[in-house]
């Protein structure tokens, strides 16, 4: 053979043709809609014209260009009619239309021998549409047998509950006719029963109001023998509650006077103890201020003593160098100067830490000044005491001052001669 003959045998277009083939086979194309039939009917004949058209070609003069895009129309075909396949959307075969009249296009331009069209090939056409409507007319006998058995047995069970609703209405009417009964005659034992105890409510009733009107007139004939026998007594019992409650209220008054001086007795008390808690909130004033005091001296002198500690390390390394080194006094001179420099801000922590330390003191002595004043004062008489507080009311003002006074503190002596001036002019 030919490169001609071979390179047209190899060509993937029969491939193609076919896959179609077996597609076109399928049951799955077999559907009771015309318009799907028609076009199934269409790529049958697309097929067998391009089974003829092959057949009929001259190899050696084939333009493989468009056999190539012959095939790929073939593709396309299939690739739809699968698609259709799965999903059923008939806009799969529609768009097979245009790909058939491509897929002409391509094979009226391939060399082709032009054989007549002869009777066997039109009635093989009819055969293959025949066979195609033949199926499709199966499935819908099919589809009618399987609609009317449907129909029969819905039919039969139409029938069958009809049959079970009947019977169910006659039941409900037995037993509506039973309930009926049943009422008729729970009234009328209902009626039988209410004659029966109305008439044993009246006849008990009778009775009781009998009784009552007996019990009643007996009662009363005893209360007025006990209301004039008792009269006598009643006038006395009064009188003894009487006297009895005139002197519970005389004890009550002798109770209640005594609480009234116990009272008395405990205010007292508790104003002197309110009075010395007073002195201890005054004095814990001072106490406080010179708590700060003592902590701001503390820590001033620990500055001073750092930098007192800070010059001397500083001259002992400057020895200590000069003696390993040589003497070298004008770098000697420099770094003693320098540590000197430390004995200014070590002069003035020194001077706070005395200044807080002179207000602490001052501070302490206040508190302990104004704690004692109440225990002096507490045994001498009330005028006394008041004369003197006045008096010791002029020095106490205007201690709490932040530097310490220049005149004399109020001492223990100051205090005794105060007591002798006031017990003197008294």
């Amino acid at each position: 053979m030919s490169q001609w003959d071979d390179r047209y045998n190899e060509h993937a277009i029969h491939a193609s043709i076919d896959n179609l083939t077996e597609r076109l086979e399928d049951d799955a194309l077999v559907s009771e809609d015309l318009n799907v039939i028609e076009i199934i009917d269409r790529i049958i004949q697309a097929k067998s014209y391009a089974e003829i058209c092959l057949q009929n070609l001259i190899p050696a003069l084939v333009n493989h260009a468009h056999l190539n895009k012959a095939n790929s129309y073939i593709t396309s075909i299939t690739s739809e009619t699968n698609s259709y396949m799965s999903n059923k959307n008939i806009g799969h075969l529609n768009n097979t239309s245009a790909h058939i009249d491509n897929l002409m296009a391509q094979l009226n331009a391939l060399p082709i021998t032009k054989p007549a069209i002869t009777e066997q090939s039109f009635t093989k056409s009819l055969i293959a549409f025949k066979s195609l409507t033949e199926k499709s007319f199966a499935e819908l006998k099919k589809s009618k047998d399987e609609m009317l058995e449907s129909v029969n047995i819905i039919t039969d069970d139409s029938m069958e509950q009809k049959s079970k609703l009947e019977e169910l209405v006659s039941e409900i009417d037995r037993h509506e006719q039973n309930i009926q009964e049943s009422l008729d005659s729970f009234k009328e034992r209902f009626d039988a029963s209410e004659t029966t105890y109305s008439e044993k409510l009246e006849a008990t009733t009778n009775e009781f109001d009998n009784k009552y009107q007996a019990f009643s007139e007996n009662i009363n004939e005893k209360l007025t023998e006990n209301v004039e026998t008792n009269e006598e007594n009643v006038d006395a019992v009064l009188n003894d509650h009487k006297e009895k409650y005139s002197e519970q209220l005389e004890q009550q008054k002798t109770d209640a006077q005594l609480v009234l001086d116990a009272l008395e007795a405990k205010k007292l008390e508790a104003s002197n103890l309110l009075q010395i808690i007073g002195n201890i909130g005054i004095t814990g004033n001072y106490q406080n201020i010179a708590n700060n005091e003592k902590k701001a001296a503390d820590n001033w002198r620990k500055i001073a003593l750092g930098l007192m500690i800070g010059m001397v390390l500083i001259i002992g390394i400057t020895i200590f160098i000069s003696a390993a080194d040589g003497f070298d006094w004008k770098l000697a001179l420099f770094r003693v100067g320098a540590a000197f420099v430390l004995a200014v801000p070590a002069a003035y922590a020194a001077k706070e830490s005395a200044k807080h330390r002179s207000l602490e003191n001052h501070n302490r002595r206040s508190e302990l000044e104004l704690a004692s004043l109440d225990p002096f004062l507490e045994k001498l008489p009330k005028e006394t005491r008041d004369k003197v507080k006045e008096e010791l009311t002029k020095k106490f003002f205007g201690l709490n001052s932040t530097e310490p006074k220049t005149e004399d503190p109020v001492s223990n002596e100051a205090i005794f001669d105060l007591l002798k001036t006031a017990i003197g002019k008294k």
